[in-house]
């Protein structure tokens, strides 16, 4: 994870009231070609300051992450949003939330803002143990981290072997026990995985589909290929 901070004098009324907000930023494109835009998560901001936080999961390539590796001071880079916010409720009996490492943003400010005694599991698909440290659980909140690295066939890249890791993460999910009482499941990672994380969830083990929010944080393969699933 590569972080960067952003500071303007633009940022008057700049507001993320949920974990999972995105922005959208618009990288320069190469000669006449229009900008890439992608979607970010805020990590944090200090409107008093001037300044706010971006958090890039380092994929092997693509122009968010090119743009970061060669961003220097003095760079610049325009945002636009978020345009709206849906804020699940912080009063339910435990959380379980679920994603690969594009996600960590979101997951890290949910563990942040959720009371301090609520029981939280995180299960984590991340590139290896380096990723780790990224999260920071209170005494009620447990991480389960799955290594992709680790899992791959000769001659395999982290990025080929996406799919794969389906099973894992359900396997994961169903060890994960969570307390007697209401839950709420946050999914988001790439888009087949989150798709058959949510369908997993809510079909075989019959969570209440109100209290479960799905979103593709990416598509392997498409550019931009992110989109709310539930």
């Amino acid at each position: 994870m590569l972080r960067i901070l952003f500071e303007s004098s633009d940022l008057a009324g700049f507001h993320s009231p949920s974990p999972d907000d995105h922005i959208k930023i618009f990288l320069p494109g190469q000669g006449e070609a229009a900008p890439a835009m992608r979607d970010f998560t805020p990590r944090a901001w200090n409107i008093e300051a001037g300044s706010f936080t971006l958090d890039f999961a380092l994929h092997p390539k693509g122009p968010a992450v090119e743009w970061a590796h060669n961003a220097r001071i003095g760079d610049t880079l325009e945002i636009g949003g978020p345009r709206g916010s849906n804020v699940a409720p912080s009063d339910f009996d435990w959380y379980l939330l679920v994603g690969d490492a594009t996600a960590l943003p979101s997951i890290a400010r949910r563990m942040e803002s959720l009371p301090g005694n609520t029981p939280v599991h995180v299960v984590a698909l991340v590139a290896g143990p380096e990723e780790q440290p990224y999260l920071a659980p209170s005494p009620s909140q447990h991480v389960t981290w799955l290594h992709q690295a680790g899992s791959l066939a000769a001659g395999s890249s982290v990025a080929d072997s996406t799919a794969g890791q389906l099973p894992r993460l359900l396997e994961a999910i169903n060890h994960a026990k969570p307390p007697t009482g209401d839950g709420f499941i946050w999914v988001g990672a790439e888009n087949t995985l989150a798709r058959g994380i949510y369908r997993h969830v809510v079909d075989t083990l019959a969570h209440p589909p109100e209290w479960t929010k799905a979103a593709a944080y990416w598509s392997q393969g498409e550019a931009d290929g992110g989109g709310s699933i539930s």
